[in-house]
């Protein structure tokens, strides 16, 4: 949301604010704050739609933060402590609900936000073993607990086991 949007939106709930302590409880009140609900909702919805399909010479900015943000979290051992990134932290860390959040990963990418997590994950997997890691160590650098789970994601995402992967 823009900071002039926003201003707009904070202005009118002053205004509904002020009608509801200077005014007594009547339908024409109700009335009033009626519209005034409505008109909020019709800036957020378009706000909502504008966020929705605005791309930046070829990569949304969401995309670029959600990138970073999966690159911090790696970077800063999240891992060992929280596991894999979740949808819903990334969104929260984004200042976003999960739906949204998931809406505009959806619009950017085509895919899922969930998707694009373990493709991240996956992309980090792939370097770590092309500088001859184990699959072993890799699946403990990107926090997962059992191996198991490790090649599950990996042949999921890339159709092969990470040792099938090696060998190619």
């Amino acid at each position: 949301m823009e900071p002039h949007e926003w201003e707009r939106i904070s202005l009118l709930l002053v205004t509904m604010r002020k009608e509801m302590q200077e005014s007594q409880d009547s339908p024409e009140l109700r009335g009033i704050l009626t519209s005034y609900l409505q008109l909020i909702l019709d800036y957020c919805q378009r706000i909502y739609h504008r966020q929705l399909t605005q791309k930046e010479s070829g990569e949304s900015d969401i995309l670029k933060r959600f990138h970073r943000l999966l690159v911090d979290y790696f970077s800063n051992g999240l891992q060992h402590e929280k596991g894999l990134p979740t949808v819903s932290y990334c969104a929260s860390e984004l200042a976003y609900s999960a739906s949204y959040f998931g809406d505009m990963i959806h619009q950017a990418t085509g895919g899922t936000a969930i998707g694009y997590i373990h493709s991240f994950v996956i992309d980090q997997a792939k370097t770590f073993l092309m500088k001859g890691l184990s699959v072993g160590e890799v699946a403990d650098l990107l926090g997962f607990e059992y191996l198991h789970h490790f090649s599950r994601l990996f042949k999921k995402v890339t159709g092969m086991t990470p040792t099938e992967f090696l060998m190619k």
